[in-house]
């Protein structure tokens, strides 16, 4: 179990519990300021990154045992001022993540620029330590945009899609329990390769920028 991690490699696990706490508060401080401003006076109080509020108790619970956490912002429909507001408040919160993963690839493309000055001081125990956080930042941050982006159930894609599409309201409850199902298969067997992922463009940054500085 991920707790395991704590007495295994207690840096990382410190590093992915302040990562995953701090992007998912964001991700719906997000959705709370959008629905806000646009007309849902009720986000006002989730306008905080105050974990608890944002999380709960149970999700950072969840976090240090399994390493899976979650939030929510209830958001009123019928207070909206238009029928695209929904949609906007839908992509407030992954757009949080792709900021914060542009911000880490940023980091890591300057930080490649450097070049070799930048290379022989890696080895460095603090500057390593910088560094990996940098990346776990950017890794996370892209995993929690796909993943949230996802168009099933109870995720993002699925209200973007839904308010893209409208008619994917009247899909029968079956179908709907079928796409929670394939979440879940997804949650288990795919959050991985979205992470190798997120790890493969972080690297790229890096080498991109050695290119673009001429190490």
């Amino acid at each position: 179990m991920f707790i395991q991690m704590l007495f295994t490699a207690p840096m990382q696990f410190l590093m992915i519990c302040l990562i995953l706490v701090f992007s998912i508060c964001l991700h719906e401080y997000c959705h709370a300021w959008m629905a806000y401003h646009e007309g849902d006076d009720g986000a006002a109080e989730f306008m905080t990154l105050n974990p608890f509020r944002q999380m709960g108790f149970m999700s950072l619970l969840m976090l240090a045992i399994l390493g899976i956490a979650w939030g929510a912002v209830p958001v009123n429909p019928a207070k909206l001022r238009s029928r695209r507001s929904m949609l906007k408040v839908s992509l407030a919160g992954p757009a949080a993540n792709l900021m914060l993963f542009l911000l880490a690839s940023l980091i890591f493309l300057l930080s490649g620029m450097f070049g070799k000055n930048f290379q022989s001081r890696i080895s460095d125990a603090a500057i390593f330590s910088v560094v990996y956080f940098v990346f776990l930042f950017g890794m996370y941050n892209f995993a929690l945009l796909a993943f949230n982006l996802i168009p099933a159930p109870g995720l993002d894609g699925w209200n973007i899609l839904a308010e893209i599409f409208p008619q994917v309201r009247r899909i029968g409850s079956e179908t709907v329990k079928g796409a929670m199902l394939l979440l879940i298969m997804l949650a288990f067997f795919g959050v991985s390769y979205l992470f190798m992922a997120g790890g493969w463009l972080m690297r790229q940054m890096i080498y991109l920028g050695s290119l673009l500085g001429g190490a």
